[in-house]
């Protein structure tokens, strides 16, 4: 049991999944990527800074049931109404039955909140799997599907997965499409996600011999991605990285046959980012060498204090753990484009 995180989440735990009319709360997901990172004395002085800004919890008004649920679905004034929905679901029953009910009614809404909400519900998982009696940590979960419910929207296209491209080779041809002028990213991306271009090229991805080897070629992938376009929009790109690391994380804890349905929709989400901030964009110059020292990069992403560089550098140093690859390196070493 870390009490360094609990700690954290408990005086996080008042305030609601987005603040200042649309921004994701990134608290609970930068304390636990911290405490992954080893700076547990960290913890206290970004919560300290980073409280303040953020906004009270939603009460809820109504509530859901099992019969009404789907009228829910997708809206966020129901957020309140979520939490306190899967706060129940959680006492009465085990997380993991919990987690393998909802994961596949929320799969197709994978880029709710900006992949936040299956970000912050992974990294939720991952806190309980250490420690399954922890009040704060179900909470947490909670909270996570809760925003992934609230914010859902589904991304329009054609059959996934029946091309016979890899995923680099689908990028390459994915069509170049201006992004709207919106505050949000996924106001942003609406004209990527109705061209029937994109809708075509994004289904010419082959399909995954082996699911956890496709999992790591996703997330070198788009690690790569970052590393050589995140300068155009580091803040819509970073998140084609930490979502399917983030899910690729807790893929024991799902049920085997939520994998691929998984994998699929990352690559969706992945593919609308890149397509919307990535594609047609100068690219930066191929990184030469083994990449920064972890340790560097961690230090600069703490120093920063930035949300985004802290996540990036806790997913692709795991990821290099995993696979060692000097992509992943290179991608959190570019952190700092995030924090500006």
């Amino acid at each position: 049991m870390n009490v360094v995180l609990d700690e954290a989440l408990d005086r996080l735990s008042a305030t609601g999944p987005e603040f200042r009319g649309g921004l994701s709360n990134h608290g609970p997901m930068v304390v636990e990527a911290l405490v992954r990172l080893g700076c547990d004395d960290d913890v206290e002085h970004w919560v300290d800074g980073y409280l303040p800004q953020l906004d009270e919890r939603p009460r809820p008004a109504a509530r859901i049931t099992e019969e009404g649920w789907r009228d829910a679905l997708g809206d966020y004034r129901r957020v309140g109404d979520w939490q306190a929905y899967f706060v129940d679901q959680l006492t009465s029953a085990p997380w993991r039955d919990v987690v393998a009910q909802w994961w596949p009614r929320l799969l197709p809404g994978m880029i709710a909140g900006a992949t936040h909400g299956v970000i912050r519900t992974s990294q939720a998982i991952r806190g309980l799997a250490d420690d399954a009696a922890s009040p704060y940590r179900r909470t947490e979960l909670a909270t996570g599907l809760a925003y992934w419910a609230a914010r859902y929207f589904e991304l329009p296209g054609g059959k996934l997965g029946s091309g016979s491209r890899s995923p680099a080779q689908a990028l390459a041809a994915m069509p170049a499409v201006e992004v709207a002028d919106a505050e949000l990213i996924t106001g942003q991306v609406a004209p990527v996600v109705t061209s029937p271009a994109f809708q075509e090229a994004v289904g010419e991805l082959r399909p995954p011999a082996a699911i956890d080897a496709a999992f790591g070629t996703l997330t070198r992938t788009f690690a790569d991605v970052y590393v050589h376009y995140g300068r155009n929009s580091p803040i819509g790109l970073v998140h084609a990285v930490t979502a399917p690391t983030a899910v690729r994380s807790i893929l024991p804890f799902l049920p085997a046959a939520l994998w691929r349905p998984s994998h699929d929709a990352l690559w969706h989400v992945g593919a609308t980012l890149f397509t919307a901030f990535g594609q047609g964009k100068p690219q930066d110059e191929p990184p030469t060498g083994a990449g920064q020292q972890p340790a560097v990069s961690v230090a600069a992403a703490v120093a920063s204090g930035d949300a985004h560089a802290i996540k990036l550098a806790e997913a692709c140093l795991r990821e290099h753990q995993k696979s060692p690859d000097p992509v992943y390196l290179h991608a959190a070493s570019r952190g700092m484009y995030a924090a500006g």
